[in-house]
């Protein structure tokens, strides 16, 4: 199943938590807040399309991120003396997860007009779009999961180096008929590796749907529905809404509540965000 996957902050998330089909939730960075539970025993009456389940197996992937920055600096002293200065400052980031099957959770069909509508105007997520400071908020629908079905392993690792090279040389001297010279070298690493293995059963990934309002222009990349619904108490005319899948650029487009993360290319069609790890 092609499209944008999110990976949660942690792999503690089951099945029986936040992260099902239909949960309504504030930001696509925040899947343990809950707007609604649509489609649950506990939700309104609003009726979801049928989940379908697909299984991938084995299923690996590795993150990994480097970054070195180099620097080098040099300084003559007239008649003196010239020193030259190179530095290389290295780290690299990189987690591994090892092979299981993944049962992937869809909606059998798209959702329609009226059920995003009804969505629209459950009293908690009509606050949340009516609370935004440019204009209509967006809400995410979980729309999509990725189920590990057996443990697997989690490895992180992080390294770091420092070089530091340092060369002067000074002009000869009655007592020293050639150039004067010295050259220093100091280098340093550093590596931290950490691993877990996870429960059966967790999220390893989720996809979304956005509900927002129509953007002026030409709309691309509707999901479900190439005209605008509307919302509002009483068939009220409003700004008028619609369903898109959640990808890199629309979340971008997100200005009410904008987040740092990270995103890497994992398939043809398929990308992965998540957010870095606190410092």
């Amino acid at each position: 199943m092609p499209g944008t996957w999110f990976l949660p902050p942690d792999f503690t998330f089951t099945t029986e938590g936040p992260l099902r089909l239909g949960m309504v939730l504030p930001h696509w960075s925040k899947p343990t807040t809950v707007l609604a539970a649509v489609g649950s025993d506990t939700a309104s009456e609003i009726k979801l399309p049928a989940a379908k389940t697909l299984v991938e197996p084995n299923h690996a992937h590795n993150r990994s991120k480097t970054r070195s920055d180099s620097l080098s600096l040099w300084a003559k002293f007239e008649g003196i003396a010239s020193t030259s200065v190179s530095t290389d400052v290295g780290k690299n980031q990189s987690i591994d997860y090892s092979k299981t099957d993944h049962e992937i959770r869809s909606f059998s069909d798209p959702l329609l007009p009226d059920m995003v509508t009804s969505i629209a105007n459950l009293p908690t997520v009509r606050t949340h779009i009516d609370s935004g400071m440019f204009g209509k908020r967006h809400v995410y629908i979980v729309s999509g999961l990725r189920i590990a079905t057996s443990s697997f392993t989690v490895m992180k690792e992080d390294s770091s180096n420092f070089t530091v090279e340092a060369e002067a040389s000074g002009p000869p001297t009655e007592t020293v008929p050639g150039e004067v010279g010295g050259k220093g070298k100091h280098d340093s690493q550093n590596k931290v590796t950490d691993s877990y293995d996870t429960a059966p059963g967790i999220v390893f990934a989720y996809q979304l749907y956005i509900i927002r309002t129509h953007r002026a222009g030409v709309e691309t990349g509707l999901f479900t529905h190439k005209n605008a619904f509307l919302t509002g108490e009483g068939g009220k005319k409003e700004e008028p809404l619609v369903l898109v899948e959640a990808t890199k650029d629309e979340i971008d487009e997100d200005l009410d509540e904008e987040v740092e993360y990270e995103s890497v290319e994992i398939g043809e069609d398929e990308q992965c965000i998540y957010l870095p790890p606190k410092k």
